[in-house]
């Protein structure tokens, strides 16, 4: 199998893979299967030797078409994702803020602090 023909599985493969939304309990798995795919693909590239046939660059194409997508879709799950995070955030400062409510509350308030020498 020539290294046209192994980049194109991974990325094939790799398509396949950002297609279906991850669900929460999955996601560290679906993360790092993509981590996995991805450096896979990059070696794949960087290991690339022209010149190529006519089936070759027709292949090349089919991986660009699909490289789009992938790109779409990886960069969609990264914005779902950072949302997630925010909100977890913006939900643990609240829970943290219930719990102790006068956590933010300055020292200094109703003191007199005598600025003369």
């Amino acid at each position: 199998m020539s290294q046209l023909d192994q980049l194109h599985e991974v990325t094939a493969e790799l398509y396949e893979h950002v297609q279906q939304p991850p669900k929460s309990i999955e996601r560290e798995e679906f993360i790092k299967k993509l981590s996995e795919l991805l450096d896979k693909r990059e070696q794949l590239i960087s290991d690339l030797e022209g010149p190529y046939t006519d089936e070759g660059r027709e292949k090349g194409q089919e991986i660009i078409r699909m490289n789009d997508v992938v790109d779409k879709r990886v960069s969609f799950h990264m914005k779902q994702l950072k949302t997630e995070i925010a909100h977890m955030k913006k939900r643990k400062t609240s829970n943290q803020r219930y719990i102790n409510p006068y956590q933010s509350v300055s020292t200094y308030d109703g003191t007199f602090l005598d600025k003369k020498k």
